[in-house]
């Protein structure tokens, strides 16, 4: 077995499912060496819309259910013992707003602890008791009269300026995930949104400089996150997601949950001028009642009603600030609502740009395996692989540790007060 500091696990604890991966690190990169996926079942079925509420813990049982079904999954694929992970966590709770910080230049070379000291400079701002600072994500320096710096390490000046993206999120919301993680016996070691993890590693170097905005159309929410010159220049999540659109089918059906998941996945479309008026599809009746027919043209507009109006609220914050200016690489969807049929051509319509669908991760520097190849192809493996290789370029720049890890220390920080609490419990 390997050693458990030479692995890396990225756990994505989502709204309906929770995915894990196993990295081992080597000479010549990261290995992908095991995978674990379980969805999130309650009472017996997968958690559709009054499980998940705003992509938030509400049914603690089932998601430690779907913790430990994930890592033993993983577990027997890497033939390793998993005791901690790097914790990807969403939801509607998320909150992102740009920031900056200016301090003065010590010793006239820009330093490590200088950057540390702008950083937390531009992270002090006055937020509820409630919430947390999960990220400082820096968008640029300005050292001086010199503007658009990504790394002032080493320059020389008299005044520093960061200018960053603070994301916060609900203090028990979090610490819900975090009990959740501990007593299905998996300790957080670091916890990272998990949309951007999903970012990290389905979108390419040259789409985040030249600017696109990333969607990751989920169960409980839909969040975006809007890239330009290699920095988060805005983030928005919305509590609505694809458990929305399932309900509307059922209700519109009138079947169950479950039944209508089925028929959104297997013949569901977001335009309904893409389906034609002749065809239809059986229905399972409620409380035993009998099958009827319900015409596709009639399910995809019910999709395409709630599809759009998700995809347009997102919109509309975004264009509030004019970060839709940044998108002229378009924009890529990511997430379970992004196998929709026609959800790409619809938000090309919403948000008038060209929108791809994220089909394949990417894990700089990694060995082919036969592992890799299944993870790496399948998105729902995505927010994982970014988790992995977020903490790995994180260490692989140790000079600059905040800078690099996006708020590393306030997870240390957390992750302490989490195990000071837990002892206190137990």
């Amino acid at each position: 077995m390997a050693r458990q500091e030479e692995l890396i696990v990225g756990l994505d604890v989502g709204a309906s499912k929770v995915a894990a991966v196993v990295a081992k690190r080597s000479p010549a990169g990261l290995t992908l060496v095991g995978c674990g996926f379980a969805p999130l079942v309650s009472d017996g079925q997968v958690a559709l819309h009054d499980r998940v509420r705003r992509g938030t813990v509400i049914d603690a049982d089932a998601t430690i259910q779907a913790v430990q079904d994930a890592v033993r999954e993983a577990e027997v694929s890497a033939g390793c013992s998993v005791h901690s992970a790097i914790v990807g966590i969403g939801g509607a709770h998320f909150r992102g707003v740009n920031s900056h910080g200016v301090i003065p230049v010590r010793r006239g070379e820009v330093r490590a602890e200088d950057i540390e000291r702008v950083l937390d400079a531009a992270r002090t701002i006055a937020f509820p008791a409630e919430r947390q600072v999960l990220h400082v994500l820096p968008q640029n320096y300005v050292l001086d009269d010199q503007e658009g710096i990504v790394d002032p390490l080493g320059m020389v000046g008299v005044r520093l300026e960061a200018r960053v993206h603070v994301v916060t999120a609900s203090v028990s919301a979090v610490h819900n995930v975090i009990r959740c993680c501990q007593r299905a016996g998996v300790e957080p070691v670091e916890l990272v949104w998990a949309p951007l993890a999903a970012a990290e590693a389905l979108l390419t170097p040259d789409e985040k400089e030249l600017g696109v905005a990333f969607w990751d159309l989920g169960a409980g929410t839909t969040d975006v996150l809007i890239f330009h010159r290699g920095g988060l220049r805005f983030s928005y999540s919305l509590g609505m997601g694809g458990a929305c659109i399932t309900s509307d089918v059922a209700q519109g059906c009138h079947t169950t949950l479950h039944e209508a998941e089925l028929i959104k996945v297997r013949y569901g479309c977001a335009l309904r001028s893409e389906v034609s008026e002749q065809e239809v599809v059986d229905v399972t009746g409620l409380g035993g009642r009998p099958p009827h027919a319900v015409p596709l043209r009639e399910l995809a507009w019910m999709i395409e009603a709630r599809a759009e109006e998700i995809l347009n609220l997102v919109w509309q914050e975004a264009r509030k600030v004019e970060a839709n200016q940044y998108t002229r690489c378009g924009a890529v969807i990511a997430g379970g609502g992004a196998m929709l049929s026609a959800i790409d051509r619809l938000l090309q319509q919403v948000s008038g740009v060209q929108v791809r669908v994220a089909r394949r991760c990417i894990l700089p520097q990694s060995e082919e395996t036969e592992v890799a190849e299944r993870v790496l192809a399948d998105p729902t493996y995505a927010a994982a692989v970014g988790l992995v290789a977020m903490h790995e370029r994180a260490r692989l720049r140790p000079r600059n540790d905040v800078a690099a890890d996006g708020g590393g220390r306030w997870n240390r920080a957390w992750s302490r007060v989490s195990s000071f609490l837990r002892a206190l419990w137990e």
